[in-house]
């Protein structure tokens, strides 16, 4: 099995991963369905769960943009009635004018690899790109924007609590990996700014680590490696003793969250993403994905370059009780969505 690949295409025709997104079709709110909605990011971990949940959830149109039109037909194939691909990179002036609802700002550099190699584009795509898109919204009167920013906003603390939305800790701004914690505290800073001077509805997301069968076979995020290799049926490595705690969430929940701060988020207003049955170490998650596979868990010493791809953050653990009161809460806890992740990448072998 270890030669095998594994795709995410046709991820729309796999059963289990239907009958997942079924599931979550009454946790939708109501009024998505009337909605036209732009999704940045379309091709990536969170934005292709949105563009699946909408799908399902009958919404009336959904512009899916990313790099690629080519990929973006083939991942939503069967959907064409809905779906519309759109070309769209961050760092390119947006060329797109259609008049939408509501407008899901997922597109960001979001693997570690990328932060190191190309840390100005990780800085300018999340900051400009996200001013280009408050531009378009306030130019076709969007009735909202929701910005998905990221948990590591919160920097370094020495409390083990879980991060409220108004609990910061420190970001070392000479750190080369922060160019992406940087980049999101300025993004965020962005949208209320837009909020305050232009009158745009935007919200803010911050999720924690997500996980699922919507994540790319080339995500360097270890959740997403570890699940295609245990799909894959390879041993997993660890460079680390994986004590560092996460809020993992699968990525439907967070598309239903996303959709739940876009309903009736309030405006300029941070909301953490998290699910409370999901919160553990990164050696428990790496232990449920090993069993899963039927593999094994090994430690290895890591590269300086290893190190310098780190997450700082000892404990990103997440306090969700903001979103929870917009009447969103998880579904999918850790122990099942994660080995249910595996058997669905197992059934996308071409």
């Amino acid at each position: 099995m270890g030669s095998e690949k594994i795709i995410v295409d046709g991820l729309l025709q796999n059963p289990l991963y239907r009958k997942r997104l079924e599931t979550f079709v009454p946790s939708v709110p109501a009024q998505t369905s009337g909605w036209r909605v732009l999704v940045t990011g379309a091709g990536g971990l969170i934005g292709s769960a949105v563009v699946d949940l909408l799908i399902t959830a009958s919404c009336q149109c959904v512009y899916a943009a990313g790099r690629n039109v080519a990929k973006l037909k083939e991942r939503f194939a069967g959907a064409e009635s809905v779906v519309r691909p759109v070309q769209y990179e961050a760092l390119r002036p947006l060329a797109f004018s259609e008049p939408v609802d509501v407008v899901v700002h997922a597109a960001s550099p979001a693997a570690p690899g990328d932060f190191m190699s190309a840390p100005v584009d990780t800085l300018i795509s999340n900051v400009m790109g996200l001013h280009e898109l408050l531009t378009y919204a306030a130019r076709c009167q969007a009735k909202k924007v929701v910005y998905i920013s990221s948990s590591e906003v919160y920097g370094v603390k020495s409390s083990d609590a879980p991060s409220a939305e108004d609990s910061y800790g420190i970001v070392d701004p000479v750190n080369p990996r922060s160019c992406y914690a940087e980049a999101k505290r300025a993004a965020e800073a962005l949208c209320v700014a837009a909020h305050r001077q232009m009158g745009i509805n935007v919200s803010i997301v911050r999720p924690g680590h997500i996980y699922g069968p919507t994540a790319k076979p080339t995500d360097g995020r270890v959740s997403s490696l570890f699940a295609y290799q245990a799909a894959r049926g390879q041993d997993l490595t660890l460079k680390s003793d994986g004590a560092q705690i996460r809020s993992y969430c699968h990525c439907l929940d967070c598309a239903c969250a996303i959709l739940h701060v876009a309903a009736s988020g309030q405006p300029a207003q941070a909301y953490n993403v998290s699910n409370r049955d999901s919160i553990l170490s990164i050696r428990q998650m790496t232990e449920i994905l090993a069993r899963a596979g039927g593999v094994q868990v090994r430690y290895d010493v890591p590269k300086d370059e290893d190190r310098q791809r780190f997450n700082p953050m000892l404990n990103s653990s997440l306090d969700a009780e903001r979103l929870e009161q917009l009447g969103w809460s998880g579904q999918i806890p850790a122990d099942v969505g994660l080995p249910e992740t595996v058997k669905i990448l197992r059934g996308m072998k071409p």
